[in-house]
């Protein structure tokens, strides 16, 4: 689009230029007297010539944020696709108007550049200051950028919301507060984590989904006979844990509900899974190896403490 808006009006620069420009020199080779050829570049071609620039300027600007918009409606979709969820979409809406604004602010200072250009105002030596000044804040502030522009991509694409629990490099944490340059983590301790957004190279989200809850026990026994029976009995267990009111909704039983998992020369371990949500995994968790170990201890299968 910037490029539309130099190409179009090099042709009626130079006819505007100190010089006089072709028209200029056409019109003094047709008898025109000077002035007067001048005045005519002046009132008509210059006029014209800025008025075609701010009309394409215009059109670039309004062409091109409609584009922007288009784009990240897709990117929105395919998000909330992904997610299951039309959060993104919301905030697409968000992003886009923010990215048209500063498409139409950057489109419209090239038109007054070139506007400029064009009633003889000389940018050399403030587009030269300004490629200086430019370079140096962009090489100190690249990482500032690159902080910007990964905190949106991760609010469009939705990775993740306030309030659900992430994982980023060593840092885990419930997320408290998503800015573009800084995501902030409140640790299980307690502790306040700024991460750069930049710095989010390998995100784990355990608030999205389905969760599994695992709980092994360790017991005594070595006879096949002895295995079959602590299983009864651990199964019975999870499933009146997996129809509790609390649980029965989100619980879902897996193919195999307790499993063996290992055993040595005395002792045997089972493993006992149970689908859930993220938000009621511990829960679930704890009341399963309760209510595993209470059922074990009732049939005097759970190992007594030493005396």
């Amino acid at each position: 689009m910037t490029n539309l808006l130099v190409a179009s009006a090099r042709p009626l620069v130079g006819a505007v230029a100190e010089g006089g420009g072709w028209l200029y020199d056409l019109l003094t080779k047709f008898g025109v007297q000077p002035n007067t050829a001048r005045t005519v570049v002046d009132l008509i071609v210059r006029p014209v010539s800025i008025a075609i620039v701010i009309l394409v300027a215009l059109l670039a600007a309004h062409f091109g944020s409609k584009a922007l918009r288009r784009v990240l409606k897709r990117i929105a979709g395919q998000a909330a696709a992904r997610v299951g969820t039309g959060a993104a979409a919301a905030r697409v809406t968000t992003m886009s108007g923010v990215l048209a604004n500063l498409w139409r602010f950057f489109v419209f200072v090239v038109a007054l550049a070139i506007v400029l250009g064009m009633i003889g105002v000389n940018l050399t030596p403030l587009l030269a200051s300004a490629t200086i000044i430019g370079a140096t804040i962009g090489f100190g502030a690249q990482l500032l950028v690159r902080d910007y522009f990964s905190g949106f991509l991760l609010a469009v694409e939705n990775q993740f919301n306030v309030g659900e629990s992430i994982t980023v490099g060593d840092v885990s944490g419930v997320v408290e507060d998503v800015t573009m340059r800084v995501t902030r983590l409140r640790g299980l301790d307690g502790t306040l984590y700024v991460v750069p957004n930049g710095d989010i190279r390998v995100l784990a989200n355990t608030s999205r989904g389905w969760a599994r809850s695992v709980v092994d026990l360790t017991l005594p026994g070595t006879s096949a006979t002895e295995l079959d029976e602590v299983r009864d009995i651990v199964e019975s267990a999870a499933r009146r844990v997996a129809a509790r009111p609390e649980f029965a909704s989100h619980t879902k039983e897996p193919k195999m509900l307790v499993w063996f998992k290992d055993a040595d020369a005395a002792t045997f371990t089972l493993r006992v899974t149970l689908h859930t949500v993220h938000s009621q995994r511990d829960d679930l968790t704890r009341a399963l190896r309760e209510e595993a170990i209470a059922a074990l201890a009732h049939a005097d299968r759970w190992p007594a403490p030493p005396a």
